[in-house]
């Protein structure tokens, strides 16, 4: 598994951030589609962000402001038009899957 690249920090830095492909992993193997994947640790949000490309749904809970704001920013900049497809054809490439979840 790849370390975290400079593209997962552009919005800002979580000290204990996983990579994207890391939690899209876990994701895949554990759920199906339209899934409810609650955090109550979010902190930046990655399991959030992996959720959405992979179209679970996602709740977070995180008490530290920064961070809530971080993962407002990460969700916000998911929303820029081909970003949330590129994650998802970049997530099943790197774990040699299907795109059939």
């Amino acid at each position: 598994m790849p370390a975290i690249a400079k593209w997962e920090k552009s919005c800002g830095k979580h000290p204990t951030q996983k990579p994207l492909a890391l939690l899209a992993q876990m994701i895949l193997a554990s759920t199906k589609k339209n899934a409810l994947i609650l955090d109550p640790f979010a902190g930046s949000s990655t399991t959030g962000i992996a959720g959405n490309v992979l179209e679970r749904r996602f709740i977070g809970i995180e008490q530290e402001t920064e961070y809530l704001q971080l993962s407002q920013a990460r969700y916000e900049d998911l929303q820029h038009e081909g970003k949330k497809e590129f994650f998802k054809q970049h997530f099943y490439r790197l774990l040699n899957k299907e795109n059939n979840n």
